[in-house]
């Protein structure tokens, strides 16, 4: 629900896309506090256990939607910036929840795991944009931030009560704040078999900040697309990314995880160069579709090939840390598509980003080798 309305929110307090790319360089998917986060989280929850981080990021939710309301009635974009922090900071629980679903199912099932659990994620999108926008449209966004919080408050009680922890051997090594420090020196030091599987996701999450992480506040400056508009593109992106999960998932088992990597960036290619020649909105309909299939192909890719290739007590640290790793190269894409709208138009970050994931196509079919396992391996098999 808030996806939709975000961006076209910041435009409404300040009408600069470079600050909104500031504000999704901060919190957003690519944001600096996404990688930071979750580089903590997974740390932590190899040594605390998994439920208390997904009790905190609900916590940080609900933070961020008060900033925002705070942020509406003053009319100040200054509290959009503590809004986005903690909604960055709700990433804490990303290797939490990547590993409860590793930690639940056997290793052939992980997969589909992910999938299932992506689904039930994604499909509350194909309504629930629409509603948000159509909100927002007749009685202004501060409406959609009230329900936010009650409803995020209905899921922290239910996370409270029902989510099961599911780490019962816990790493031993020690959880005080020097150990940290030496985890964060450590994340620079990137072990052989990682090290092209680090260089081809860094150059995918760089591309794809640059386009597509502003594309509803770009669509919303250049085409004054109605928020309604947008949520129902952010529906139809949802759809997608519903039918397609959970069959990608049971492919990814029997094919594995590289082809399908490579995929993910040539439909992002097509679909970027869609966007590119668009003129009208139900043409960004129909490639907003074909972007719902970008994630449904990577995200279970991504994840499955990294808890494959890592042992279980090190799988939430070694998330954490590669998101880490991609968020340091990623964070200012966003703010940089957002110069390059202002000086240029649509079109120029739209571009980098097509050009950008078909390299990033070429990287990982030449980097990265995956063993018949499923795991990385040093050289294809």
């Amino acid at each position: 629900m808030l996806l939709a309305i975000r961006q076209p929110f910041f435009l409404s307090l300040n009408p600069s896309m470079t600050f909104v790319g500031l504000l999704e360089g901060i919190g957003g998917f690519n944001g600096i506090m996404n990688p930071i986060s979750q580089l903590t989280g997974g740390w932590l929850s190899d040594r605390k256990g998994r439920k208390r981080f997904v009790v905190i990021a609900s916590l940080f939710v609900i933070s961020a939607m008060i900033f925002f309301l705070i942020a509406g009635y003053t009319k100040l974009a200054f509290f959009l910036i503590p809004a986005m922090l903690f909604f960055g900071a709700s990433a804490i629980s990303w290797p939490s929840f990547d590993s409860i679903i590793a930690e639940s199912v056997s290793e052939e099932k992980i997969a589909i795991s992910y999938s299932i659990f992506m689904f039930a994620g994604v499909f509350p999108g194909i309504f629930a944009p629409f509603l948000g926008g159509k909100i927002a449209d007749l009685f202004g966004y501060l409406p959609v931030f009230s329900l936010g919080i009650f409803i995020e408050i209905l899921c922290l009680i239910l996370i409270v009560l029902y989510l099961k922890e599911t780490l019962f051997v816990k790493n031993k090594e020690r959880s005080n704040f020097s150990q940290f420090l030496i985890l964060l020196k450590d994340s620079f030091k990137i072990p052989k078999i990682l090290r092209n599987f680090y260089i081809a996701t860094i150059v995918d999450i760089f591309v794809w900040g640059l386009g597509s992480s502003i594309l509803f506040g770009m669509l919303r400056k250049t085409f004054n697309f109605s928020v309604s508009q947008i949520g129902i593109l952010t529906c139809m992106i949802s759809i997608s990314w519903a039918i397609t999960q959970i069959p990608v998932g049971r492919l990814i088992e029997k094919f594995g995880c590289k082809i399908f990597l490579i995929l993910s960036e040539l439909i992002g290619v097509i679909t970027m160069f869609g966007f590119l020649i668009s003129t009208k909105y139900e043409h960004f309909l129909i490639f907003a579709f074909s972007w719902g299939m970008v994630a449904s192909t990577w995200v279970p890719a991504m994840k499955t090939l990294v808890a494959n290739s890592v042992d279980k007590t090190k799988r939430a640290e070694a998330i954490g840390k590669l998101s880490f790793f991609r968020g340091l190269f990623g964070f200012p894409a966003p703010f940089i598509g957002g110069i390059l709208f202002d000086n240029f138009g649509f079109k120029i970050p739209i571009l980098a980003n097509l050009i950008g994931a078909f390299i990033a196509a070429i990287l990982i079919y030449f980097l990265i080798h995956e063993s018949p396992k499923g795991n990385l391996a040093y050289k294809t098999q």
